[in-house]
């Protein structure tokens, strides 16, 4: 309950009042309204779900300005790129050949109307209100039950009814293509929320102690480990290795951290555990310990070892614990790039970038991304400054895909309409004008956060961290980038955008 006092405050604004509402919905609700079909219809459940309570709480916030006649200061450098961005969007739609598609790009509505939505959430959040506790808390339960339900979906029980007809997870590559799992769908998109989600939650944890955020771990980290991809798995990586130095200037957050590894590997060696058996449409569900569960079974009990030894005298100064994790990052880094470079496996995602450290890339690597990525490059040369506009890239491109399954005896096919890389999405559909403004709201938000110079901001900036290097791999569908784009709007939000100013002591108690 304390954490939703800082709703309540007398002097609040309205249109403060009303963003921070739309922030718990669509923090907290978005990611867990299912749609009206399931994933045969989810894409489209959730773009109208999202424009639907954007445009409702813009129109609150135009008739809350014109009685109140609130006033606000000059625009921030991070507001003004994103109306640049905004505008390269407008004229990258009005100068498509492609116009009457641009606009919604239906089937996967990444189009001119998401963008537009997405940078105007972005400009009232930041304009009307700061980071508080309930924000982080929404997105923290609301991620969590996503990947409950995911949990749930892997154990066999698909409670919602999300899979069409008789279909369940274990049937993906067998009898359909992708992967779905949670009430976001594609796993893909789910990496994306949970690479925002997980760096966010555990940067409260270990600046503030509230145990509060680590239930959001209990489902994640199963799912993670059963159904994440491994560009979830870098961006979780980074996060962490770019968060030491930043969060772990004192003992008591040192422990929390460790306590944290502990935590994650506690719950992993039940999920490593776990040998699900699907034959002939049955689900066997069994166990069998092996080394991986048995490693981390022994790493939890060392990080948990090491969280509790006493301090043995006199407590290190910030300065020194952040020059110390900044050293051990970088040996990490070393160490991780020395392995790749040496790795003597023959498959795999190590041995695919050991692959390209060596110059010996192929199209196959990273599930055809290579190959996606080379013919999205080969485009943008025909449309370089605007691109062929929002959502148009699937007509632009003709890539296909099929395999046989022996087991069924029939042959999936798939066709890319995406190009698996935000960044790249963005050059070849709004031109070298939309990635550079994109480019600075995502720089410009960041470095705000970090300018704020609090738990908070710091809380945030490592979440956006996680959620941009994971766009390398991700989709940038509306599923996941208005969760994404409110994130940037509080991370970009000044502490003079209302009159609201805490004192550290104040924000250690409330977050």
């Amino acid at each position: 309950m304390k954490n939703c006092l800082p709703l309540f405050r007398q002097n609040r604004t309205g249109q403060e009042t009303a963003t921070d509402l739309y922030l718990i919905t669509l923090l907290g609700i978005f990611p867990l309204f299912p749609g009206f079909q399931g994933y045969a219809n989810i894409t489209f459940s959730k773009f109208l779900f999202f424009v639907s309570v954007t445009g409702l709480w813009l129109a609150s916030l135009a008739a809350l300005q014109w009685r109140d006649r609130a006033r606000f200061g000059r625009p921030t450098a991070a507001q003004w790129a994103a109306l640049g961005f905004l505008l390269a969007v407008a004229l990258s739609w009005l100068c498509s050949p492609w116009r009457g598609v641009s606009l919604l790009a239906e089937g996967r509505y990444d189009g001119a109307v998401t963008l537009a939505a997405c940078v105007l959430c972005f400009l009232g959040v930041s304009r009307c209100t700061v980071p508080k506790p309930c924000h982080v808390a929404a997105l923290a339960v609301g991620t969590g039950l996503c990947c409950l339900v995911g949990l749930l979906q892997i154990l066999g029980l698909d409670l919602l009814g999300l899979f069409p007809g008789d279909l369940n997870y274990y049937d993906s590559g067998l009898r359909y293509s992708g992967v779905y799992l949670g009430t976001i769908g594609n796993t893909n998109i789910l990496d994306a929320v949970l690479a925002l989600t997980l760096p966010l939650c555990a940067a409260c944890w270990i600046c503030t102690g509230r145990r509060a955020w680590l239930p959001v771990f209990v489902p994640c980290v199963p799912v993670l480990l059963r159904a994440g991809g491994s560009g979830l798995r870098l961006a979780l990586a980074a996060a962490a290795l770019g968060g030491a130095p930043l969060l772990l200037t004192e003992l008591p957050r040192v422990r929390r951290a460790l306590r944290l590894g502990a935590l994650t590997c506690a719950l992993a060696v039940p999920t490593l555990a776990f040998a699900p058996e699907y034959v002939d449409g049955v689900l066997r569900l069994g166990f069998a310990f092996g080394s991986p569960s048995l490693l981390c079974a022994l790493g939890g009990a060392a990080l948990l070892g090491l969280s509790l030894l006493p301090d043995g005298g006199r407590a290190p100064k910030p300065r020194t614990l952040r020059r110390v994790f900044l050293v051990l990052s970088g040996c990490a880094l070393l160490g991780a790039l020395a392995l790749i470079w040496f790795w003597p496996g023959q498959e795999g995602t190590v041995w695919e970038l050991h692959q390209v450290l060596h110059g010996q890339a192929q199209d196959s690597f990273g599930s055809s991304r290579l190959r996606i990525w080379r013919e999205c490059l080969a485009l943008v040369a025909q449309r370089p400054l605007l691109g062929g506009g929002p959502g148009t890239l699937g007509l632009r491109l003709d890539i296909r895909f099929a395999r046989a399954v022996a087991e069924t005896g029939t042959t999936l096919r798939t066709y890319v309409d995406n190009a698996h890389n935000i960044y790249l999405g963005y050059l070849v559909n709004c031109g070298g004008l939309g990635l550079a403004g994109a480019l600075a709201v995502f720089a410009l938000s960041l470095r705000a956060a970090l300018r704020r110079g609090d738990i908070r901001g710091r809380a945030l900036a490592l979440g956006l961290a996680g959620a941009l290097v994971h766009a390398c791999f991700g989709l940038g569908l509306c599923l996941s980038e208005p969760l994404f784009w409110a994130a940037l709007g509080l991370a970009a939000a000044g502490r003079g955008a209302i009159r609201e100013k805490e004192s550290e002591h104040e924000e250690l108690e409330a977050v």
